[in-house]
């Protein structure tokens, strides 16, 4: 029988996965599945907690970077992925909402020797990514840390020196934002690559020219709502593979994580994993979640 294992970092979210797990318990044996929940540990990696299972889904109850943590524990094996969403973002589950129920085989990408499922990105958005940590030491409020990060980012960023490679082309620019988009949200909500896929083998690839920060608060509209293509200052292309050089040592953010240098790689590896998304499921727990 296939096992279903969740697993749940107790400290993340302020607990908040740790409260779903009487809900996924008792819909776990109203469908007679078998099942085991397991707590991650700071001084172990989770891909080694992971490692004996064979043919199991492993459902992320959190956050982006939950899940790509997890992703690590299923590449190259006979195991699923499958969310639970319970983080602050909970960006990747915007875009695997758009699947239809049942088991897809979905492209992740790989950005020198890390996957990542979601979004790479460098520039002001990656500092806007980055700088939320150090603003969760705060108080301020879980659901307006991005919106804060934004307005702490804009007075210090500056534009950085990017060289793009890919197969076809090569860009030398001053960027402002850079996104390698497999998923079509990041920053909790906004809709960067708002035609991306993850079954079509290419990145989406966006670069925003240097230009004065004020112009930035009229970007920012857009691009929650995915209305930034074809706009001043926005371009885009599509890659399997693109080689970023920078003159700088600068801090990527992949999935939540940080990756620093002055040389990425970056490819997409076509079907590598497979996502299972039973949404009935998913909905019967979070909806338990809503109404606590």
């Amino acid at each position: 029988m296939q096992k279903y294992i969740f697993v749940i970092n107790p400290v993340a979210g302020k607990g908040k996965s740790l409260k779903l797990i009487p809900k996924i318990e008792e819909e776990c044996q109203k469908r007679g599945f078998s099942y085991e929940i397991v707590y991650t540990k700071k001084e172990i990696p989770i891909e080694e907690q992971l490692k004996d299972y064979q043919d199991a889904i492993f459902y992320a109850v959190g956050g982006d970077g939950l899940i790509s943590q997890v992703l690590k524990a299923v590449v190259g094996t006979n195991n699923r992925l499958a969310v639970i969403p319970a983080g602050s973002g909970n960006d990747f589950y915007k875009t695997v909402q758009k699947l239809e129920d049942g088991e897809h085989q979905i492209d992740i990408g790989k950005i020198n020797d890390q996957y990542f499922i979601n979004v790479a990105c460098i520039g002001i958005d990656a500092e806007v990514a980055n700088n939320i940590e150090e603003l969760r030491k705060t108080k301020i409020p879980t659901s307006q840390l991005y919106n804060a990060s934004i307005i702490y980012t804009f007075f210090q960023y500056q534009p950085k020196k990017v060289e793009f490679k890919t197969k076809v082309k090569e860009i030398k620019k001053e960027s402002m934002i850079i996104s390698i988009c497999n998923g079509a949200f990041y920053g909790g909500g906004y809709q960067i690559a708002p035609k991306s896929s993850l079954t079509d083998g290419l990145f989406d690839v966006y670069y925003a020219d240097k230009f004065r920060k004020i112009h930035m608060l009229s970007l920012l509209p857009k691009l929650r709502r995915g209305k930034h293509e074809g706009k001043r200052y926005v371009h885009k292309f599509r890659t399997n593979h693109v080689e970023i050089i920078t003159e700088e040592e600068l801090t990527f953010n992949v999935d939540g994580e940080k990756l620093k240098g002055t040389h990425f790689v970056l490819d997409v590896l076509p079907k590598a994993i497979i996502f299972s998304n039973q949404k009935d499921f998913v909905e019967k727990i979070q909806n338990e979640s809503l109404n606590k």
